[in-house]
This record gives structure tokens, C-alpha cells and sequence, in this order.
């Protein structure tokens, strides 16, 4: 078949597609599928590790002929709980380049992913994952690779009547989530394979262990800063390591006040999922006790007894500092755009903690904040002790402007940083001082039932932005200097 031929196929079906490829080496989509041997279909049963296909299995059609990037892949489902370890695919000489391999969760959710190394021209190709991938007995999953120049093993119909292989791991006939098995997509290398056609089997497969799967309650094994800690740094993160994988997505963990508020932040894992770290988005005062606690269940579905908690002081002592420096410095925000076109004044309360002076403005922009626009430094009470006009702005991003003339300004005085947004369209991000932003020797209080930050107010000239709403941040900064010895 020509080449045009068969691009047309593809761009018209992908269904089509397979089949036209199918036709040109040998109609086996057509014939039904091919003739296969019952040791072929049904792995022998042995004990595990093992994979869903026997070590020495060979497709029939090992080149489809297809020569258009891939991604091909198999539904498996465990009968008891266990690890996925890696994932293998059976190559013909054609089946060049650079293959990845994956393993997702039946509705898409990446799980892991790799690339695989030291490949021979041709039969089973293995990749080891960098950390076993914990799965549910009778939940479904699907192990896929990337072929980046097709030609990739392609038996039509293999799937009909007949599931492959044996207890603890198999590859159904049908699933409970709908399709059939023998999946793939031309949606890209990154892409999950939700497409069937004629239940081909495209030669993929994984490597299962069921050995050493717990069945009790995970435990919280080492955490950091420990328990009871003292002098510990304003800027620490805080991290619970576990008896066992855990599942990222069920789990609560939280950072704690004296007073029970809780400290925002972000929770990441690491790749065996048998650690998880508290990453506060600011750093924490000093002096303060806090409380971390942590809930929830391993990858294989057991719950923790109940949540582990423990308890760490900040040091007395301020935390070291460089400036010139801000609250934000040179974080992004996590922001939504406002739709609000009117003319008006954001700002932010902060309070230095030593004596200095305020250098310049700085506020986030997103591109529809057009227009003309000034900053501002006033008192507590509404003087504006300096103002200025932004030049050279970028389309996006931290905007800075300087003053003409530094404004000193006095440890532990409250003041407002602010910018007149001509179209408004600004950023904000609600709730966000429910706690304090502090960047030593900087802070911006929490918003309080008689003070609120997050300051704005509507005009259409530079005005005292006197009013708060909903704790809201509309990412305005300073830049301060401390002063001398």
C-alpha cells in the first residue's frame, strides 16, 4: 500500500487506520485474528514476579507495517495486591527510535514513566521503573510504550473470546470500565490510549510482584523536624516518612498555630511515595510552636489508625536575611485574573521589623492590566509618603518601579504599598491572608475582623485603598533596604 494511502487511512479513522494496516500484512483483522497457540494466550502459573505473557511468547504479525508514531498498550488486572515494577513490549527490527514506557490508572491518571535503555534489535524489550507502583486487587490498569516510528507487533483479534494470562495477573477480554483490550492512541507520545480496535494485541505487558504487600495500618516512621524540636529555622519544611507507599491523592497534612490556624502550603512526595514533605508558602514566625499532623492510607487502600501528630518550636532568634528584599520575592502567584474593568487602587499592608526604607513599588501583572500605571507608599492612615509611575513594563510578570527618593520607614509601623490599575482586569488570589506573609524582615499581617488585608479602593486617580474583602491578595509589593550597621 502506498504510503498516501495509508496517511489518508489514518487522518480519516483511526479505526480505519488499523485495519488498513492490518490488511496490508495479511487481512488478520478480517480472517478473525490469528490461529494462536494456548500457551501463547494462558501464561503458566508461577510464582511471581511474573508478567502476563511467558518470557518466550512472540506475536505473530511482529511488524504491523504501520510506519506513524504510537502509543500502544495492554489492560491488566491484578486478582491480588501488589507492585507493578516495570513494563516490556516485543520489537521488530523496524520498530526504531527512542520508546517510552508507562503505567496508568484505567481512567488516565499517570502513575509512572520511564525510557527505555539498552535495547536489542528486536524481541522483548524491558523497562524497570525507578520505583515500584503499588496496585489494587481487581482494579484495572494499562501498561503502554511509544513507538515513535510504528512497526510495532500487532496481532487483530487476539483479545475476542479469551482474556491471557493467569491468577495473580491477567489481561481481561472485557473490563468493567467499557472497551475492549489492546489499546493505543496517535494523540501523541505523552498521550493515554483509550482507543481499541478488534481486540488486536499490540505485544505490551508488565512485571508484577505480589511479595511482601502489607495488610495492617501504615505508620508514620521518622519525621522531621522531630518531635519536640526547638530553635528549629523559620524557612524549614516538614516531612513525615512512612512504613509503606502511600497514596498521595486521600492524604491530609497539615501545619498548625498555637492559635489553630493553619499554615498554607504545599504537600509533595517522593517517587517511592514513601515520604511526603510540607512545604510552608511562607516563612514561619519565630518563637511559634506548631503542630503537623498527617492521615492517610497506604497505595493499597489501608488506613492509618488515626492521625500522627507532633509538635516543633521556631527559633527565638531572626532568621538571617539579604536585602534589598520583599514579601514575594521572586515567587509567582497562584492567581485568577479579574474580569472587574473599573478604575482602582490595590494595595497591601506590611510591617518592617527593623528600621529602613522603602526603595520602590513592585506589583504582578497579567496582560489584559493595561494602561497607565502608578505606585504608592502611605501611612497607616491614608498620607501618601511617595508616588511614582511605572515605566518599561512587561506584558506579564513583576512590575518594579523606584521612587526618586527612598522612604524611611520604622520597625514595627504599619504601612500600605499600593498601585492604580486604570482598567482594572488584576490579579487576585481570595483568602490568601488567612495567615500571615512573612519574608524577614518583612510581614504582611492576616487579615483580622478590624483589620483587613488586602486593601483596594475605587477611583479614577491614585486614592487610599481603605477597604478588604475576603482576606483577598492582590500580589503588591515593596522593595525595603534596612538600614545601615
Amino acid at each position: 500500500m502506498a504510503v498516501s494511502t495509508l496517511r489518508r487511512a489514518l487522518h480519516t479513522r483511526v479505526g480505519v487506520a488499523i485495519l488498513t494496516v492490518a490488511a496490508a500484512v495479511g487481512g488478520q483483522i478480517a480472517a478473525g485474528g490469528p490461529a494462536r497457540a494456548t500457551a501463547v494466550h494462558n501464561a503458566a502459573g508461577a510464582p511471581c514476579p511474573c508478567s502476563v505473557f511467558p518470557p518466550d511468547s512472540a506475536p505473530v504479525t511482529a511488524d504491523s507495517g504501520d510506519p506513524y508514531g504510537v502509543v500502544l498498550g495492554l489492560k491488566v488486572r491484578p486478582s491480588v495486591n501488589g507492585r507493578i515494577d516495570g513494563v516490556r513490549f516485543y520489537k521488530s527490527s523496524a520498530n526504531t527510535g527512542t520508546h517510552t514506557g508507562s503505567l496508568w490508572t484505567s481512567d488516565g491518571t499517570l502513575l509512572a514513566t520511564g525510557t527505555f535503555t539498552g535495547e536489542t534489535p528486536t524481541g522483548w524489550q524491558t523497562l524497570m521503573f525507578a520505583d515500584p507502583v503499588p496496585v489494587k486487587s481487581g482494579a484495572t490498569y494499562v501498561a503502554s510504550y511509544y513507538a515513535p516510528n510504528g512497526h510495532y507487533a500487532f496481532d487483530a483479534g487476539y483479545f475476542i473470546n479469551d482474556p491471557a494470562g493467569q491468577a495473580p495477573i491477567t489481561a481481561p477480554a472485557q473490563n468493567p470500565e467499557g472497551g475492549g483490550n489492546g489499546v493505543y492512541t496517535y494523540r501523541g507520545a505523552s498521550a493515554f490510549p483509550r482507543d481499541s480496535y478488534n481486540d488486536a494485541n499490540y505485544w505490551v505487558d508488565v512485571f508484577f510482584d505480589d511479595s511482601d504487600v502489607p495488610t495492617g495500618p501504615p505508620t508514620v516512621t521518622d519525621a522531621t523536624p522531630d518531635s519536640g524540636a526547638t530553635g528549629v529555622s523559620a524557612t524549614t519544611t516538614v516531612t513525615a516518612t512512612f512504613s509503606a507507599p502511600m497514596d498521595a491523592a486521600g492524604m491530609r497534612f497539615t501545619v498548625t498555630d498555637a492559635a489553630g490556624k493553619q499554615v498554607p502550603g504545599a504537600v509533595s512526595h517522593n517517587g517511592a511515595g514513601t515520604a511526603a514533605t510540607f512545604t510552608p508558602a511562607t516563612q514561619l514566625p519565630s518563637g511559634t510552636t506548631f503542630t503537623a499532623s498527617v492521615q492517610a492510607s497506604d497505595g493499597w487502600g489501608n488506613a492509618m489508625s488515626g492521625p500522627d501528630s507532633w509538635s516543633f518550636t521556631v527559633d527565638t532568634a531572626p532568621p538571617p536575611y539579604t536585602c534589598p528584599c520583599s514579601l514575594f520575592g521572586g515567587d509567582g502567584p497562584v492567581a485568577s485574573v479579574s474580569t472587574d474593568p473599573n478604575s482602582v487602587e490595590l494595595g497591601i499592608r506590611f510591617a518592617p521589623a527593623v528600621n529602613g526604607s522603602v526603595t520602590g513599588i513592585r506589583f504582578s501583572k497579567n496582560a489584559s492590566n493595561a494602561g497607565v500605571h502608578t505606585g504608592t507608599l502611605w501611612n497607616s492612615t491614608g498620607t501618601a509618603l511617595a508616588t511614582g509611575t511605572f515605566t518599561g513594563e512587561s506584558a506579564g510578570g513583576w512590575q518594579t518601579l523606584a521612587f526618586a527618593t527612598p522612604v524611611a520607614v520604622t520597625a514595627g509601623t504599619t504601612y500600605v504599598a499600593s498601585y492604580h490599575a486604570p482598567v482594572g482586569k488584576y490579579l487576585y488570589t481570595t483568602g490568601y491572608f488567612t495567615y500571615p506573609r512573612q519574608n524577614y524582615p518583612l510581614t504582611a499581617p492576616a487579615a483580622t475582623g478590624s483589620q483587613g488585608n488586602g486593601v483596594y479602593g475605587y477611583g479614577n486617580s491614585t486614592t487610599f485603598p481603605g477597604s478588604a474583602s475576603n482576606g483577598t491578595d492582590y500580589w503588591v509589593d515593596v522593595v525595603f533596604s534596612p538600614a545601615a550597621g
